[in-house]
């Protein structure tokens, strides 16, 4: 009977339609309907059952044979393929033949599979019935493939795989019976990309890589039908797809080397996949520089097949300084600077930018700075001239970037001229130079003259709610919380506003409408407040205001954020052990959350207590956001509890160059410097961390630092 198994493998065991599981719940609530309460999975295993006492005869399974050979008629009968010759009945009459063959031959383990099959596809489905009958199937032939599948796909759709949180028991019974396919075929891709996408669930690395090495290796399917239907519409089984995710799936796992080598492979085919090209740069950024030497010379291979693409030619750029050839990199880049100076003025003007910020991170100020100024010229940028809105980003940007460069290299003077330059160029009704005058003020110490600046400027704006929230931070850092809290609380109370109650020809008469945007709605007005209780270290109010935000909150995440601030504030009263229990909460539902991972981290390094875990937990969080300056001073801090002080240098560095403002931040920087003998590098940061610092306790440890008794 192997030719039979053969022919059903084509006519039954197919794919299992999608739009079925449109039409049934992944909890198996069948569409009502009137049906006899004695199912044909049950009178099908009686029979089987019974036959275990007699042998079935070979004119009985020649007779069951022929009846397969009937049902596999109708179906063709049926299929919509044929048009206006298409019989309706057709599914109907298969399954009675169907019904027939399993009679006359109850351990013909291909009938069961066919009858699962039109059991869902049969209205009403039966997804609990199909499940039984291809059980039947499996248990009489293990290596029935046709039966695997439909049951893995059930189970696969039963487990909630495309929804937030997978069933466990479901998601196991789909894992066990994709194996099985694998099994059958080493080289369904189906199989290893339902595995992977169900290892990601299960938080299982090393099996999803193995899976998603597998699929690379498959053959590209035919049918891709139920795997959009459960993964998106856009997600495709291609060998592609499945390189794109293993080089992701590396990345999370920690394997940055191999992800390098299979990434920087994807971007020299396919230099224009941008996908590629950012998992790259992920990639360059946490990897070593013999990774970064892996991935240029790919780069270089794409680059040289699209010499135009500015992505392109800034991550080999970055990867290049990664590697240890900054000279390269930086030549590079002024080279195809100039050379689409003439035809591209704006990709021209962006490669400035990035030679702008390589220059920036090495400490060469005056290089830095001078390719930031030709990014503007190349765009047209002058003070004669008003900067039209689709210019104003970019060049919001390039004077943001040239003032924290000045500021790394302590020139004040030359930060307070270029604010002035920014003010003339974007006109003097334009927040940006006030913003970032108040913002040199903090930074230098200047307290009282950055408060003056704040209101003043609200005096001139006072509907503008982020100034608002500015004065109330400048009023914490000058030990005036209580103050701060009651400027906050005033958006509280400004919660509706009424059009009116009369008005002809006005159809919103009547109507109350919130009178505050969604950023500054009563939920993000208490995590505000719940923060600056934190940073004048009280922690009952803290907790009050965060649990005042929980309360308002709409929605799984805001009360996730709720709970991440409410863990800051008990950590501030004193509460760690709560602290700590509400973040590993957190972590529990959402197990990559960055700011969950570095806030344990960060308090486990505070209480000296699981260092080792808590750097673990703040490099992921640096993995999934490399930029964030708090996640890079937390990763700086665990190697300086570690005793690494050359790489705690590295990121704390890194970290201030992100945010200068930060009195953590400087403080840990200097010491770090202590610890390395660079006494007056050390004074330096503390000197400035002091002028950021706000709550008592935090000046007072920076002056026992500084050696300071009286005074600032």
């Amino acid at each position: 009977m192997k030719f039979a198994k053969f022919i059903l493998f084509s006519a039954f065991a197919t794919a299992v339609s999608p739009a079925v599981f449109a039409q049934v719940s992944p909890n198996n609530a069948p569409p009502p309907a009137v049906r006899s309460t004695t199912k044909l999975s049950d009178i099908l295993a009686q029979n089987l059952e019974k036959s275990k006492q007699t042998e079935i005869s070979r004119e009985r399974r020649e007779q069951s044979y022929a009846k397969l050979l009937e049902a596999q008629r109708y179906l063709w009968l049926a299929s919509p393929a044929r048009g206006q010759n298409r019989n309706p009945s057709g599914a109907v009459l298969a399954k009675q033949a169907l019904q027939k063959a399993v009679e006359l031959n109850p351990n013909l383990a291909e009938g069961y599979t066919a009858l699962a099959e039109l059991a869902i596809t049969m209205p009403p489905s039966d997804v609990d019935e199909a499940i039984t009958l291809v059980t039947i199937a499996t248990k009489l032939d293990p290596n029935n493939f046709g039966g695997h599948r439909i049951m893995a796909r059930l189970y696969t759709f039963k487990s909630g795989l495309s929804g937030g949180v997978a069933d466990p028991v479901f998601t196991q019974k789909a894992i066990a019976e994709w194996k099985e396919v694998a099994r059958l075929d080493a080289r369904n891709a189906e199989a290893w990309a339902f595995l992977s996408a169900l290892y990601e669930k299960t938080n299982n690395a090393e099996a999803r890589v193995e899976a998603l090495k597998n699929w690379v290796s498959s053959a590209a399917p035919i049918d891709s039908q139920f795997y959009r239907r459960v993964m998106g519409g856009q997600e495709t089984l291609s060998p592609e797809n499945a390189t794109m995710k293993l080089g992701g799936a590396l990345l999370k796992a920690g394997k940055t080397r191999e992800a390098l080598e299979i990434i920087s492979q994807m971007v020299a085919d396919e230099p224009d996949n941008a996908e590629a090209v950012e998992m790259l740069r992920e990639a360059v950024v946490s990897g070593d520089a013999g990774g970064a030497a892996i991935a240029a010379e790919s780069l270089r291979q794409a680059v040289y097949a699209n010499p135009d693409n500015p992505a392109l030619l800034v991550l080999l750029a970055e990867t290049q300084v990664r590697a240890g050839k900054f000279e390269e990199a930086s030549k590079g880049l002024q080279a195809a600077s100039d050379k689409l100076a003439e035809s591209d003025k704006i990709s021209a003007a962006n490669l400035q930018v990035a030679l702008g910020d390589l220059m920036s991170k090495a400490n060469r100020t005056d290089e830095a700075i001078a390719a930031y100024r030709k990014s503007l010229v190349l765009r047209g940028i002058t003070n004669n001239e008003a900067v039209s809105d689709e210019e104003r980003d970019f060049v919001i940007s390039v004077f943001e970037k040239m003032i924290q460069t000045f500021k790394n290299a302590n020139r004040p003077n030359d930060v307070k001229s270029t604010i002035e330059r920014a003010r003339q160029v974007l006109g003097k009704s334009d927040l940006f130079a006030d913003r970032q005058t108040i913002s040199f003020y903090r930074e230098s110490g200047m307290k009282p003259e950055a408060l003056a600046a704040v209101r003043a400027l609200r005096a001139k704006y006072p509907d503008d709610y982020g100034t608002l929230r500015l004065e109330a931070s400048i009023l914490t850092e000058n030990g005036k919380v209580d103050e701060a809290v009651a400027l906050v609380k005033s958006l509280i109370k400004k919660k509706t506003i009424n059009t009116g109650t009369s008005g002809q020809g006005n159809n919103n008469a009547g109507q109350t409408f919130s009178a505050l945007p969604v950023n500054y709605d009563d939920f993000t007005n208490y995590l505000f407040i719940s923060n600056l209780y934190s940073q004048a270290n009280r922690g009952k109010e803290a907790i009050e205001s965060a649990n005042l935000a929980f309360a308002a909150a709409q929605g799984e995440e805001r009360r996730q954020i709720a709970r991440l601030t409410l863990a800051t504030a008990q950590q501030m009263s004193g509460d760690f052990d709560s602290a700590e229990a509400t973040l590993r909460e957190i972590l529990r539902q959402t197990p990559d959350n960055p700011i969950a991972l570095n806030n344990l981290g960060y308090f486990l390094i505070e209480r000296d207590k699981n260092i080792n875990e808590a750097y673990e937990l703040i490099k992921q969080a640096v993995k999934i956001d490399p930029t964030n300056p708090s996640y890079l001073d937390s990763l700086g801090w665990a190697y300086y509890k570690l005793g690494k002080y050359a790489e705690a240098e590295q990121y704390l560095k890194e970290a201030a160059g992100l945010d200068s403002g930060s009195s953590t931040i400087n403080e840990h920087l200097g010491d770090v410097y202590q610890k390395q003998g660079k006494t007056d590098l050390a004074r330096t940061a503390w000197r400035k961390a002091l002028n950021l610092a706000s709550d008592a306790s935090e000046v007072n440890r920076l002056k026992g630092k500084l050696g300071i008794k009286d005074g600032r």
